[in-house]
């Protein structure tokens, strides 16, 4: 393969599949592109061409995976430790509110979003209690990564059924689901709780989402997942405006795509794009996150109360 049939392999997916496909002069950024490839002599040396391909269309949140990075991605099972895979905690606050704090998640790897997926479920059915008075879900750090074990994972607390939409540049809509333990698109499962899945004592206890401007990417998939559901509010600052869905698209060499191609919608159809408002807004500096005198949990806890 050579370099121009690389080039020729991206711009075939980044042409149709962009979420920028019709704002973009497509004809500028392959003269460029193709301009700089006449000195390469290797796919490798395309590297940074690709990368400046997606930085020109412009969406802010598409990227670029070298093969050895998708590697990584693919086997962190046998190379993160475990808090780079559990990468959330949960505990009681007062005794009566199931706290869960939940920063990324950045896996492919089918070991660690399994784990992932089933210790989170795990986390919220040891916290649940028949006292209990409501849920806290802290997503102030969770800057994303991989949504469907995190999807999986909450599903207690997002209940049955659809819970989000993904709209493509066709205006194509995709439903995001959470079912008796399976969450997916349409009717594909893409996680899956290895073992029975869990459901909440009461399910109809308040739920309280918590927001800021690290809350990003797939972080913003599971705000707009609670976005209107019933008994759900949400508290702290906007999130961080890449409500915007990357579809992976490997290429010939193994190098991976990730290109923004849709833009979230909640369970009501209401369509993202950019940041998420809180229904309340509350500033709160980030060294403060967590500790007991934070201003986000303690609206939230008063909330619940209520």
């Amino acid at each position: 393969m050579t370099p121009k049939d690389y080039l020729d392999e991206v711009f075939t997916i980044v042409e149709e599949n962009s979420i920028k496909r019709d704002s973009v002069d497509f004809d500028d950024i392959k003269s460029k592109a193709y301009e700089k490839i006449n000195s390469m002599d290797s796919i490798e040396n395309c590297y940074p061409i690709v990368n400046s391909i997606l930085k020109d269309i412009g969406d802010n949140h598409s990227f670029f995976m070298s093969k050895e990075e998708v590697a990584k991605w693919q086997s962190t099972s046998k190379t993160a430790d475990v808090n780079e895979i559990i990468t959330f905690n949960g505990k009681l606050l007062n005794q009566d509110i199931g706290y869960i704090h939940m920063k990324g998640f950045g896996s492919g790897d089918s070991i660690s979003i399994q784990q992932y997926a089933d210790s989170l479920q795990n986390q919220i059915k040891s916290i649940d209690n028949k006292n209990l008075k409501g849920w806290i879900i802290d997503l102030r750090e969770n800057t994303g990564g991989n949504c469907w074990p995190m999807l999986a994972g909450l599903g207690p607390l997002l209940g049955n059924g659809i819970c989000g939409y993904f709209i493509d540049n066709k205006q194509k809509k995709f439903s995001w689901f959470y079912n008796y333990g399976e969450s997916g698109i349409d009717s594909t499962t893409i996680t899956k709780i290895s073992g029975q899945h869990y459901e909440l004592l009461n399910n109809s206890n308040p739920i309280a989402i918590l927001t800021g401007k690290r809350t990003a990417s797939s972080g913003e998939v599971v705000v707009a997942a609670f976005h209107k559901k019933n008994n759900t509010r949400s508290f702290g600052e906007s999130t961080r405006g890449l409500s915007t869905g990357n579809a992976n698209y490997t290429l010939s060499d193994g190098s991976m795509i990730l290109l923004t191609s849709s833009i979230y919608a909640d369970r009501q159809g209401n369509i993202f794009g950019k940041e998420i408002e809180p229904d309340e807004i509350i500033k709160n500096s980030y060294s403060s996150n967590g500790k007991f005198y934070d201003k986000v949990i303690q609206r939230a806890v008063k909330w619940i109360y209520e």
